[in-house]
């Protein structure tokens, strides 16, 4: 008995866990729900990079899902036992293609050239992390633009879903609903949002994991699920490691722009993505600020000077962690779930990305709905909030930014302040 309680001990003091208030199950059934639905990262990561390099030096694609296997399983692990956090940590979709579309190819760095940028990046980002800075970037979001991102991140979920199952086109019109006969992709999202619904008003444990594996496995007769192999013997990440490029044009000003955008958004995707997967839960406090939130911005900074490391863009929390916290994850067994999938997935690449888009894409629309609810905490009757909230909500959605809809809605809502209380201090010279 008393070692047994020991053990729980060891467990609460590792990952966060609380028996009385936490379920060993729960926290794993959503750690496996994270994965499966962002497991695309693994294929989409080497398909950036094709053709990058040339000949000459062309860039290791093979290595890279290994590499991206292997960062992803680290920093998501450094997430479970430092942060305690049920999100998981992988290359940031947008920073993959500003890297290897605007870097690589619009400017014509080379991969080396990136790489370093991503690794100096990580270090100034560790830096203001672990200093005061991350409280004053914080601090300045009231509890209006907090509520809002996390309504706007919703949105954003919500779209994706809708793209990823191909209901809407990049023009964001909304497909025919008489496609829903004669399409089986549409007759699969509809059975899996069904299925999904059904089995979380009836409050089943593991039901978005559920859900996903009943439909990948209906999807094989559909011809959607496509399984060549369960094993595979995956490449060799070494020549990602370690190749970054020390040459006289590290103190170019294209290096700094590059460091700074890439600073730019991995700071705000991590505070987008932890406000709104975390920020309407019991991770968070009354007045919307996420517990933990330095710690988990701790990680993503270190996360990023191991992708430069390893030779993979930069990390970020992903948004796709909504799912594992919609499924009932709450502590960093959550997170330690993932980690150790990401690590299997080394391994069983072709069972994890058999999962069909419009699967993956009907959970994300699925886990989006529990996000809406942060509006009633949006203080619509002042404006100098509102509209600046109400921006945040629009371009996240329209842009397909969580950064940009923050530094609008911030920048909105400094200068709606400032005037605000010019007017005020006006008001009282007036009176007097």
């Amino acid at each position: 008995m008393k070692k047994e309680k020991k053990n729980i001990r060891r467990i609460h003091n590792v990952f966060g866990f609380r028996h009385k208030v936490h379920s060993v199950k729960t926290e794993i059934f959503a750690g496996l729900s994270t994965f499966v639905v962002m497991a695309y990262i693994l294929a989409l990561a080497p398909n950036a990079f094709k053709g990058i390099g040339g000949a000459e030096d062309a860039f290791p694609t093979g290595a890279m899902f290994t590499a991206t296997a292997l960062v992803s399983a680290l920093s998501t692990m450094l997430m479970a036992v430092y942060a305690k956090r049920p999100l998981a940590v992988a290359p940031g979709v947008g920073l993959l293609y500003f890297i290897s579309g605007t870097v690589c190819t619009t400017m014509g760095y080379s991969w080396h050239f990136a790489l370093t940028a991503i690794f100096i990046e990580g270090v100034i980002f560790t830096i203001l992390s672990f200093s005061s800075w991350r409280t004053l970037i914080i601090e300045c979001i009231p509890i209006s633009l907090r509520s809002a991102i996390g309504v706007g991140v919703g949105f954003f979920l919500a779209s994706l879903g809708l793209k990823s199952a191909g209901l809407a086109t990049s023009s964001t019109s909304i497909v025919s609903l008489a496609s829903f006969v004669t399409e089986p992709e549409k007759q699969l999202f509809a059975l899996c949002l069904i299925l999904a619904g059904m089995l979380i008003i009836n409050k089943v444990r593991g039901a978005i994991f559920i859900t996903i594996t009943v439909a990948t496995i209906i999807g094989i007769p559909m011809g959607l699920t496509h399984i060549d192999s369960v094993i595979k013997m995956p490449e060799s990440p070494l020549p990602l490691l370690c190749q970054m490029e020390w040459s006289s044009d590290v103190v170019s000003i294209d290096m700094l722009v590059c460091v700074i955008s890439i600073l730019f958004l991995d700071m705000f995707d991590t505070i987008g993505t932890s406000l709104g997967v975390l920020g309407n839960s019991s991770m968070s406090r009354p007045n919307g600020r996420v517990i933990r939130m330095s710690h988990i911005m701790q990680v993503d900074a270190i996360s990023s000077i191991l992708s430069g490391i390893f030779g993979t863009t930069t990390c970020t929390s992903y948004l796709e962690s909504a799912a594992g916290v919609a499924e009932g994850g709450r502590t960093g067994i959550t997170s330690f779930t993932t980690a150790i999938c990401f690590i299997l997935a080394i391994f069983a690449s072709p069972i994890f990305l058999a999962i069909p888009g419009v699967v993956t894409g009907a959970i994300m629309l699925i886990v989006s709905f529990h996000m809406f609810s942060a509006i009633r905490h949006i203080n619509l009757s002042n404006p100098v909030e509102a509209i600046p909230s109400v921006l945040i909500i629009l371009m996240m959605t329209i842009t397909g930014s969580i950064s940009d809809g923050i530094v609008v809605g911030v920048i909105t809502y400094a200068v709606f302040s400032t005037f605000a209380e010019l007017k005020r201090d006006k008001g009282q010279k007036t009176t007097r």
